[in-house]
C-alpha cells in the first residue's frame, strides 16, 4: 500500500473492481469535494483511502492517516466524556461484527498538537458479488465545535438555574410523584400533536403510545438508570397523532433528592426515523455511502461554468425546503434564494478561485431564504475543477445547514446576557463560592460597592473575612440544613466595619462544580432611620441643657467683657459680641434642621420599601443601554449633591424643556420631565440621558433615585448641622485662651490621627484617596485632646476644598527632638493674598453660615500652646500643613 495521496487512488480501483460505472466515479470526485472525512478501511483494519477532507477533520497529514489502523494508540481515543473507548462501542468492531450500518457514534480524539476532537461517525459494510464483507466505508464529521458550544450553553445557564436542559428536539420534565410532565421543542414534528394537545399528556399516557413490543425494554432501561443513578438512553417506537409510529431515541437523566430518591425526570426524545429507516434500506455499497451522506444532512452540489447548468442532490433541496420534483434550479432562481450581502461574499470566494489557480477551494457561512419563510444558516464549500489549459469549468461542492449551531450560539449570547443584566445591576450584593473549597469565585458590582473589595480582590476572599464569628456559624446551620429561607446576620466590610445584613443562600452548578451562591441586602439604611428616631428624641431631651448651655454663654460673655482692652484693639475681634448675641439663634438652627431632616426620614421610611421593589423589578426589565445609564446615575449620588438659587432652577428648567422637546418629547412630558430632573441635583441634562427618559419605566426610575437623593441629602444635613454645634460649642469655650493650668501627658501622635480619620470615614470613601507615612514614634507628651481638635479642622478643611474627591496624604516624621506631622491635599490650594491672614480670628473664606472663622486660629493657637510652629505652602493641586511638635515638656 502506498503512502501518498496519489498512490492511494488505484487501491480502490484494484479493492471495488472493475465493474463500477460511470456513477462511482461521480462518487469519487465527491468524495474528493466532500468536507467530510471519508475513509475505506479493510476488515483488518487497515485504512485502504481517506479522502483530502480527512486531513482537517482529523488534524493530521493524509500520509500519516494511510499508515495507521483504525485502533492505532496515535489516535488517542476517548469516549466524548472523556473515559475509555470500549471496543464493543466502537464503529469498526461494530460493523464488523454485525454487518450492518451504523449512524452518529460519536467518540473524541487527540491531534498532533494535544488539541481534542469531537467526532460523528457513519459507517457501512462493503460486500463482493458473492456477498463477502470486502471493505468497510466511514463518514467521519467533525462536530467539535457544536459540542463546546453546547457545554458553553449549559454552563451559562447552570448559572442562575439547576435545570439540566437536553436540548436535542422534544424535551421532557416529569415529576415523578405527581406523573405531571412538561414538554416543550418540537412536540408536532415529531408526534403531529400540537404543543396545546401534547401538554396534556401525563406520564401514563405518555407510557401508553410506546409501541407494546418497545415498552417492557424501555421501562426497564428506565428504572436500571434510576437505581444505578446514571443517564439513560434508549430506543423505541412511539405512536403518533395519525396512528403510525415514529423510532424515538429517548436520552435523559433524574434528579435526586437529599435522600438519594428519583425526583423528577428530564429527557429529550429524538425522531430517529430517517436513520433507522434509511440504514434498513440500504442493500448496496454504494447506496448505503450515499445514504451515508443524506444522514448528516449533507447536500451536493455542481455547477456547470460554462452551460450554465446546477445539479441538486435531495438534500440540497431539503435543506432550502424545496421540491426536488419541482421546477429546476437555474442561475436566476439560485440569485433569489440567498441573502444579498452574503452572495456578494460567495461571488468574491468564487473570484479569487478563478483568478488564482493555487487556491484549491473555499468555506463560508451564509443565510439562505428557507421556503419555510424563515432564514436559515448554511455552511457551503466548494472547489473549482479546471481543464487541461487551467480554465475553470466546474465549480462542485456541499452544502450542511448549520441554523441549529447559530441557533446554540446566539441561545448562549442572550442567556448571558440576561443572566449579567441581572447579576451586575442588581441592587442586591451576589456572592458565589466553591462548595468544597469555600473561596469565592465570582462577585458583582453591587457586592463590591458594598463591602469595599475590587473585583480582584474576589478569588481571594473567603467567607470567614466577611462575617463575625457568631454569623459565621449562622451560615453553616443554614447550609447544613439545606434551608432557603433568609436569615438576618452582620458581616464585616474590608476595614473591617460591622454592619447589619439580610442574606439569603441557594446551591447550584457554576462552571462545571457545585457552587454557594450568596444574596446579601444591606439593612444598615433601615437601621439609620431608627437610630435618627432615637437621636430626635435624644436632642428633644437635650433642649433643656442646651438653654443651660446659653446661660454658660452668657457668663463666658460676662468673662470676655474683661479682655474688652485687647478686643478694641483688633477690629475682628470686636465681632465677639455679636457673635455671642447670636449663639442662640446658631445653634437652633441646626437643631431645627436636624428635626425637619429626621421628619423627612419617617415620610422617606414609608415610600421606599415599595418605591425600591419596583426598581429592582424594572430594571431587568429594560435594555442593557438604559441599565448602563442607571449605574452611572446611581455610582455618582454620593458625589456633592448640586443646589441652585430660584433664577437658576427656571434656567436649567428651561433648558432641559428645550432638550427634551428637540428630542421628540412632547411638552408637557417634557416640562414635567425637565422639572423633575432639576430637582435630582444631578446635574446638565445630556444627550446619554435621553435613551432613559424614552423608557417606559422613566416615572419609577425618578421616584426611586428622587428617594436615594433625599435619603442623602437628609443625612447630610442632620451631620453637619450636628457638626455645627460642636464646633461653635468648642470653638466658643477655647476662643479667648485655652486652661494652662492642664498637665501634658503621653500619648500616640498616630492614634490621634486614625481616631479623626475613623471618625471622617463615611466623607473619605467617597472619592478620598488616604496615602499614610508614618515613621514609627513613641508617645510624646501632649495634649491629646487639643490635638483631636488641630486634625479634625485640618483634615475636614482639605476635604472640603477638594469637593470630597482627591488624595490626601498624612506625613509623620521623626525629627530629632521635634515631631513633624504634615497634610497635603490635592485641592485648589489658596490664593497668595489671603495666606497670612487664614490664620487670623473670625477669616473665612466659606460662604455666610458656614464658618465662623476660628477654626484655624484655635490650630494655631493650639500648636504654640505645645511649644510647637506651623507652616503653610500652597500651589495648584498641593496644599501642605505642616505642624512641629516637640518631644519633651516645654
Amino acid at each position: 500500500m502506498q503512502s501518498s495521496e496519489e498512490g492511494s487512488k488505484p487501491n480502490i480501483s484494484t479493492e471495488v473492481g472493475d465493474h463500477l460505472n460511470v456513477e462511482v466515479d461521480l462518487l469519487k470526485t465527491i468524495m474528493d469535494v466532500s468536507s467530510t472525512a471519508i475513509v475505506l478501511l479493510n476488515p483488518q483494519g487497515q485504512i485502504l483511502y481517506a479522502n483530502p477532507a480527512s486531513e482537517s477533520v482529523l488534524a493530521i497529514k493524509l500520509k500519516d492517516i494511510l499508515s495507521r489502523t483504525y485502533d492505532a494508540p496515535q489516535w488517542k481515543n476517548t469516549s466524548l466524556d472523556g473515559g475509555p473507548w470500549r471496543e464493543e462501542d466502537q464503529p469498526f468492531n461494530i460493523v464488523l461484527k454485525t454487518k450492518k450500518p451504523v449512524t452518529d457514534i460519536r467518540h473524541a480524539i487527540e491531534d498532533s498538537f494535544g488539541v481534542k476532537k469531537y467526532l460523528s461517525i457513519n459507517g457501512s459494510p462493503v460486500f463482493d458479488e458473492v456477498g463477502e464483507l470486502r471493505s468497510l466505508v466511514f463518514l467521519i464529521t467533525d462536530i467539535t465545535e457544536n459540542v463546546l458550544k453546547q457545554k458553553a450553553l449549559e454552563d451559562s445557564e447552570a448559572k442562575y438555574r439547576t435545570i439540566t436542559e437536553l436540548s436535542l428536539s422534544m424535551v421532557y420534565d416529569l415529576d415523578i410523584k405527581t406523573g405531571v410532565n412538561q414538554w416543550a421543542g418540537a412536540i408536532q414534528e415529531i408526534t403531529g400533536f400540537t404543543p396545546e394537545e401534547y401538554r396534556a399528556i401525563g406520564y401514563e399516557a405518555w407510557m401508553v403510545l410506546i409501541h407494546p413490543d418497545d415498552k417492557e425494554k424501555a421501562i426497564q432501561l428506565f428504572e436500571e438508570a434510576m437505581a444505578k443513578k446514571t443517564k439513560f438512553s434508549c430506543v423505541y417506537r412511539y405512536r403518533t397523532k395519525d396512528g403510525k409510529y415514529v423510532y424515538i431515541e429517548d436520552n435523559g437523566i433524574f434528579l435526586y433528592d437529599v435522600n438519594g430518591n428519583a425526583y423528577r425526570m428530564f429527557g429529550a426524545m429524538i425522531n430517529r426515523t430517517e436513520q433507522i429507516e434509511a440504514n434498513l434500506a440500504l442493500k448496496e455499497s454504494e447506496s448505503r455511502l450515499l445514504m451515508s451522506l443524506d444522514a448528516v444532512k449533507m447536500g451536493i452540489w455542481s455547477w456547470d461554468i460554462d452551460q450554465r447548468n446546477i445539479y441538486w442532490s435531495p438534500q440540497t433541496y431539503e435543506i432550502y425546503g424545496l421540491d426536488p420534483d419541482g421546477p429546476a434550479i437555474t442561475v436566476e432562481r439560485y440569485l433569489t434564494l440567498n441573502d444579498l450581502d452574503d452572495l456578494q461574499k460567495v461571488s468574491a470566494e468564487i473570484q479569487l478561485l478563478k483568478d488564482d489557480p493555487s487556491r484549491s477551494g473555499y468555506k463560508i457561512q451564509q443565510r439562505i431564504f428557507h421556503a419555510d419563510g424563515m432564514v436559515h444558516w448554511v455552511e457551503s464549500r466548494g472547489n473549482l475543477i479546471r481543464d487541461k489549459d487551467g480554465k475553470p469549468v466546474r465549480l462542485m461542492g456541499t452544502i450542511l445547514d448549520v441554523t441549529e449551531s447559530k441557533l446554540a450560539e446566539e441561545a448562549l449570547r442572550t442567556s448571558d446576557e440576561r443572566f449579567r443584566a441581572f447579576y451586575q445591576f442588581s441592587t442586591e450584593a451576589f456572592l458565589i463560592f466553591d462548595e468544597n473549597s469555600l473561596r469565592a469565585k465570582d462577585s458583582n458590582f453591587a457586592f463590591q460597592n458594598l463591602f469595599g473589595y475590587s473585583s480582584d480582590d474576589t478569588k481571594n476572599l473567603k467567607i470567614r473575612s466577611l462575617l463575625t464569628p457568631d454569623s459565621l456559624q449562622k451560615i453553616r446551620e443554614k447550609i447544613a440544613d439545606n434551608s432557603s429561607d433568609s436569615i438576618e446576620i452582620l458581616c464585616k466590610r474590608k476595614n473591617g466595619e460591622v454592619f447589619p445584613a439580610l442574606v439569603s443562600i441557594k446551591r447550584f452548578k457554576y462552571n462545571q462544580t457545585n457552587s454557594i451562591a450568596y444574596s446579601i441586602f444591606d439593612l444598615s439604611p433601615l437601621k439609620e432611620v431608627e437610630e435618627l428616631r432615637q437621636i430626635n428624641s435624644e436632642i428633644r431631651e437635650k433642649n433643656k441643657l442646651i438653654e443651660k448651655q446659653k446661660i454658660e454663654l452668657e457668663m463666658a460673655f460676662e468673662n470676655l467683657k474683661r479682655t474688652q482692652e485687647q478686643l478694641v484693639q483688633s477690629e475682628k475681634l470686636a465681632a465677639l459680641g455679636q457673635l455671642i448675641a447670636g449663639i442662640a439663634h446658631e445653634i437652633n438652627n441646626p437643631i431645627g434642621a436636624v428635626k425637619a431632616s429626621n421628619q423627612n426620614m419617617m415620610d422617606w421610611q414609608k415610600r421606599y420599601g415599595i418605591a425600591s421593589q419596583l426598581f429592582r423589578e424594572a430594571i431587568l426589565s429594560v435594555p442593557r443601554e438604559e441599565q448602563v445609564i442607571l449605574k452611572t446615575i446611581l455610582s455618582n449620588l454620593d458625589q456633592p449633591i448640586e443646589f441652585y438659587t430660584g433664577k437658576e432652577e427656571r434656567l436649567r428648567k428651561k433648558k432641559n424643556k428645550e432638550i427634551l422637546i428637540q428630542h421628540g418629547f412632547k411638552s408637557d412630558d417634557a416640562d414635567e420631565f425637565a422639572e423633575a430632573w432639576v430637582e435630582l441635583g444631578i446635574g446638565e441634562l445630556e444627550d446619554k440621558y435621553i435613551p432613559l427618559f424614552r423608557s417606559h419605566y422613566l416615572r419609577v426610575f425618578l421616584d426611586y433615585l428622587a428617594l436615594e437623593i433625599q435619603f442623602r441629602r437628609n443625612t447630610r444635613s442632620i451631620q453637619l448641622a450636628v457638626d455645627r454645634v460642636s464646633k461653635i460649642m468648642y470653638a466658643l469655650k477655647n476662643f479667648s485662651h485655652f486652661d494652662s493650668t492642664g498637665k501634658k501627658i503621653k500619648a500616640s501622635i498616630q492614634e490621634t490621627i486614625e481616631t479623626v480619620l475613623t471618625i471622617y470615614q463615611n466623607q473619605l470613601k467617597r472619592g478620598i484617596t488616604v496615602i499614610k507615612n508614618y515613621d514609627e514614634i513613641p508617645p510624646i507628651d501632649c495634649y491629646p485632646d487639643d490635638l483631636l481638635h488641630v486634625w479634625t479642622n485640618l483634615i475636614y478643611n482639605s476635604l472640603q476644598a477638594m469637593s470630597f474627591t482627591g488624595k490626601l496624604m498624612i506625613t509623620i516624621k521623626d525629627c530629632g527632638s521635634e515631631v513633624l506631622v504634615s497634610l497635603q491635599d490635592s485641592g485648589p490650594g489658596i490664593d497668595p493674598g489671603i495666606r497670612s491672614k487664614i490664620f487670623e480670628p473670625f477669616f473665612t473664606t466659606k460662604p455666610p453660615g458656614e464658618g465662623s472663622g476660628l477654626g484655624l486660629d484655635i490650630v494655631y493657637k493650639i500648636v504654640k500652646r505645645h511649644g510647637g510652629r506651623i507652616d503653610l505652602s500652597s500651589k495648584p493641586g498641593e496644599t501642605i500643613f505642616s505642624i512641629y511638635l516637640p518631644k519633651g515638656h516645654s
